[in-house]
């Protein structure tokens, strides 16, 4: 699994990540074939710009569809796609449209017989032609139809700044947003109305306040490391398997570059 988390400032974009993945497939077993994790690396890519565009993508949900990593499709797709001086009047909401319509036709065909279908996201940010603020959009197999918009502009059209995450989203809603995800659950069934929990949720009563408006650039990207770095903890010295881990890479966007404050780098002798 994965966390992924975005910074929207008025100055840029940041996006930051993990490293760790577990890949699904099929073994034959003395009880037959059984499906399941197969494998866990901690080296994966979860952020990516596309091409040379101001755009990033980041990952989350399964690390492969059929005998392909979820880098690999993301890389395939950004081979074939035109760079930005043959497409500049381009939208961040075009290119992630691209992306969606290759990935959609692969995973359709991966899991056309399962009944459940595994979770697969996918975050796609940046900046459209032409434009200073950043645009940013979610999607998540099987649940989703569309891009959902993230952190839209405000009702005065005004931008909306602030942190974003995906994933493995239950440390940070812990520490930012002040409750436990699925102790929100169990306080229902225990007999608590459901509505005055939602309306407590909804209006952020217990929510840690933070200042993004006017961040600069290198607070947001501390921000986004200390993020990952929470959820990884919580993984590292809680009970299960540590489904986040590894290097943190750290992407940081502005309306004309894509700049990589962190990246980890392969180990390459000569």
């Amino acid at each position: 699994m994965t966390i992924c988390v975005s910074v929207r400032i008025p100055e840029g974009l940041v996006l930051a990540a993990d490293s760790m993945v577990s890949l699904l497939g099929t073994r034959d077993t003395p009880q037959g074939k059984q499906t399941g994790v197969i494998q866990t690396f901690e080296f994966a890519n979860k952020v990516s710009q596309i091409k040379n565009y101001p755009i990033g993508v980041m990952s989350w949900g399964i690390a492969n569809i059929s005998d392909r990593s979820i880098q690999s499709l993301i890389m395939e797709f950004e081979y074939n796609y035109p760079s930005l001086k043959d497409n500049e009047s381009y939208t961040v909401k075009e290119v992630a449209n691209e992306l969606l319509r290759g990935l959609q036709d692969k995973y359709n065909v991966a899991y056309s017989s399962e009944t459940k279908k595994p979770p697969l996201g996918f975050y796609v940010g940046g900046y459209s032609s032409g434009q200073f603020f950043s645009d940013q959009y979610s999607y998540e197999f099987p649940k989703n139809q569309d891009w959902a918009e993230v952190r839209p502009n405000k009702p005065d059209g005004s931008p909306n700044f602030g942190a974003d995450w995906f994933g493995q989203k239950n440390a940070l809603a812990r520490l930012i947003k002040g409750y436990d995800i699925n102790a929100l659950s169990e306080l229902v069934k225990r007999g608590a109305d459901k509505a005055i929990i939602q309306k407590w949720v909804d209006d952020n009563v217990s929510e840690l306040p933070l200042i993004f408006d006017g961040m600069p650039i290198q607070d947001a990207v501390d921000f986004a490391d200390y993020a990952v770095q929470v959820t990884i903890g919580c993984f590292r010295f809680g009970v299960g398997p540590p489904l986040c881990g590894g290097d943190i890479d750290i992407a940081v966007i502005t309306p004309a570059a894509f700049h990589w404050s962190r990246r980890k780098q392969w180990s390459i002798k000569e």
